[in-house]
């Protein structure tokens, strides 16, 4: 059985992520939309900003429009962007829901039902450490891809989890 992980990074180290470039030929569709791109996150220890905070950088270098980067607790409007990327770190140990620790908790079962996602292109990102949570590696990636699906989006990018060194973890489905 082949896996796959439901986010579009998957970061065992942080300082990983500043050697992320997006290739300049790389082909975007640019929208004539003010942020036509929401990237949101929430954290505990900050390393999911400065993931967030990169995504960003990439984005906006690439000529693709982008809103700031936005705490999912501060976040308004989040029905206006054509398109989503999300970010969650990893933090709670195999909890079935609330299993970020932070203001996701809270916005994925209180204010994300009553949006219409319907069609909104959605990408997940987590940032995990696959040898301290090997039995719960990247939960929180998998709980916003369950969740932004339950509400209509149509999720984008994934990643083999070949390579990975981790025990279990709810960002897997079976390919």
């Amino acid at each position: 059985i082949s896996y796959t992980m439901k986010i579009v990074f998957s970061l065992a180290f942080i300082a990983s992520a500043s050697a992320w470039t997006i290739s300049p030929r790389a082909t975007f569709r640019s929208s004539t939309s003010l942020a036509a791109t929401g990237v949101f996150y929430s954290t505990m220890t900050g390393n999911t900003e400065t993931c967030g905070g990169h995504i960003i950088t990439a984005l906006k270098t690439a000529g693709v429009d982008a809103s700031d980067l936005t705490d999912i607790g501060d976040a308004d409007g989040v029905e206006g962007y054509d398109s989503l990327i999300v970010g969650a770190p990893t933090w709670h140990t195999g909890a079935d829901s609330e299993r970020s620790g932070t203001a996701w908790d809270e916005w994925l079962y209180d204010t994300l039902p009553s949006l219409d996602l319907s069609g909104k292109k959605v990408a997940v990102f987590g940032c995990g450490d696959q040898e301290g949570y090997a039995d719960n590696y990247c939960d929180a990636a998998g709980e916003l891809y369950d969740q932004f699906k339950a509400a209509g989006a149509t999720l984008v990018g994934m990643t083999s989890t070949e390579g990975y060194n981790h025990v279990e973890s709810k960002a897997e489905i079976e390919a």
